[in-house]
């Protein structure tokens, strides 16, 4: 283990779990959070709290003033994620310039090893990957999302090539469980499901739990390999088969009917989004997104190359305690 763990987005969802396993390992803990940033989820803990943004290089100083940094791990969580086909500015100057940042200043206070959680969204998921033959290409990925990890991680990978950077890349697919909050991608799904009745549309997603990803990352952060990724695939669900989950977990039933194929066509498409603005009315197109942007995923995890042992939480259990989450 290192002496010290350094941690952005400690306040998101999966940069939680991650600060709560290291503290039940009894580990010294830093975190950097914003000036403005809701940090109720950080109240009681055992850490020492850095604030600076990512994107201001500057305002990172304090985050990275250590007395060994040659015994401490930075594990960078921070990203703003959103499935949305609008241009993000925001999005890049998080994803892409604040990673670029964070790069910078493992290499200049000589940091011993960083691990930066990407997605697999970062890669084409027509091609299958070996840890260490991961390849990132922006051109090559669809969505300000992807586009923006696909470039920061190649951002990595430069560095590690060029400047020997100590660096792992962690590639999850869609992260469920619990943490998340209300206006999440998923909430909104449950929100469209179960209180609008926004008919959902044909498609898939391959879904991890959150606490697999966070003890996942605390494995490779020891037993990872130096410009290595690692993809964390879970289990694919249809969009059909993941809200008659819901129902069951919510103790109801609900009969489905999917949207007609026509109103996701270019034909029609741009008419039924028309339709929706006009009236006011939930788009099932954009409600249930995440079950468009990989409807045939085919991202192979290569986890267990370096962590044989690793066990996964049951997706349907993953969906039983993200729906009673968002319950409160």
């Amino acid at each position: 283990m290192y002496k010290q763990y350094l941690v952005t987005g400690a306040t998101s969802q999966l940069g939680n779990h991650i600060v709560r396993m290291l503290l039940d390992q009894n580990q010294r803990v830093r975190v950097l959070v914003g000036p403005e940033e809701d940090t109720s989820s950080l109240n009681g803990m055992r850490i020492e709290v850095c604030q600076g943004e990512i994107y201001n290089k500057d305002s990172l100083k304090d985050f990275f003033k250590l007395d060994e940094p040659r015994e401490s791990v930075l594990i960078h969580a921070e990203e703003l994620v959103s499935i949305s086909d609008k241009k993000n500015l925001e999005m890049r100057r998080i994803n892409f310039s604040g990673t670029c940042n964070i790069v910078d200043m493992c290499l200049t206070r000589k940091i011993k090893r960083l691990v930066y959680l990407s997605s697999a969204y970062a890669l084409p998921n027509d091609q299958e990957f070996e840890s260490d033959t991961i390849y990132f290409d922006r051109k090559l990925v669809d969505g300000d999302y992807a586009q923006t990890k696909a470039e920061a991680s190649a951002y990595v990978m430069e560095k590690v090539s060029l400047n020997k950077l100590n660096a792992v890349i962690i590639l999850p697919t869609f992260i469920i469980g619990p943490g998340l909050s209300q206006n999440s991608t998923i909430g909104k799904v449950l929100k469209g499901y179960l209180e609008n009745d926004v008919a959902p549309v044909k498609g898939g997603q391959s879904f991890v739990d959150v606490r697999d990803v966070a003890a996942m990352t605390l494995a490779l952060a020891e037993k990872g390999t130096a410009g290595s990724g690692y993809i964390i695939n879970g289990e694919y669900k249809t969009s059909v088969d993941f809200l008659n989950e819901v129902s069951s977990v919510k103790g109801i039933e609900k009969s489905i009917k999917l949207v007609p194929n026509w109103i996701l066509g270019k034909t029609f498409g741009k008419l039924a989004d028309t339709y929706f603005k006009i009236c006011h009315k939930d788009n099932p197109k954009d409600v249930y997104a995440l079950f468009l942007i990989t409807p045939d995923v085919n991202y192979k995890s290569n986890v267990e190359e370096v962590i044989p042992e690793v066990k996964t939480t049951d997706l349907n259990e993953s969906i039983k305690d993200t729906v009673m989450w968002l319950e409160g």
